[in-house]
């Protein structure tokens, strides 16, 4: 089933139990970043979409999931037409992400991916263990007062990742979510950190 059909029924039944997903639907958001010395007050709404990846995970590379062994119910089809594999342990984490992007306009620290994307991370700490839940997404200024957020992933990294982690990236490659915003919003440049 596409994920732009999954997201818009709000569930997914999965061996008979239903998956609600409601969380992950659009959703808008009014917020408002204090004036700063030569800059005044935004207010604005930023419009909130999540891809099917922050529910599912991909084939290893070069490889195909066998459906018919898993079950059709797991195929999610993402919004590039690619087979996906609904993911529980994802789908458990995910609840977490309306109120993580909620606070992007705060001081919410933000990292430059060196792609077109940014990542910010929570340490979310279930049963007594740790885990850092990193968050992918991108940004696309609608107009002055609105701007798109659009969740590319989240998850919590597995030892079998070979993805950078968190803490490699530069301590100039950081900038706090409201700034982040209210450059995306004011048009101004938001550049790539030098020496990357």
């Amino acid at each position: 089933m596409d994920w732009r059909d999954i997201r818009q029924a709000g569930t997914k039944t999965i061996g008979g139990e239903d998956f609600d997903l409601t969380h992950l639907q659009d959703s808008i958001v009014s917020f408002s970043i204090a004036a700063t010395k030569g800059s005044p007050e935004i207010n604005a709404d930023m419009l909130i979409q999540y891809s099917s990846h922050c529910v599912s995970i991909g084939a290893p590379h070069g490889e195909h999931f066998d459906f018919v062994e898993l079950g059709m119910d797991q195929l999610v089809i993402d919004d590039r037409g690619n087979e996906r594999c609904f993911c529980a342990e994802r789908y458990a984490w995910s609840k977490n992400l309306p109120e993580i992007i909620r606070s992007l306009p705060s001081d919410r620290m933000c990292f430059f991916t060196g792609h077109e994307n940014w990542l910010t991370f929570e340490i979310l700490d279930p049963a007594g263990v740790q885990h850092t839940y990193e968050v992918f997404f991108n940004l696309t200024r609608q107009s002055s007062k609105f701007v798109r957020v659009y969740v590319e992933s989240g998850y919590v990294r597995t030892a079998d990742d070979e993805i950078r982690r968190p803490s490699d990236f530069r301590r100039q490659a950081k900038m706090r979510g409201k700034v982040l915003l209210a450059k995306k919003l004011r048009k101004q440049p938001i550049l790539a950190p030098r020496g990357r």
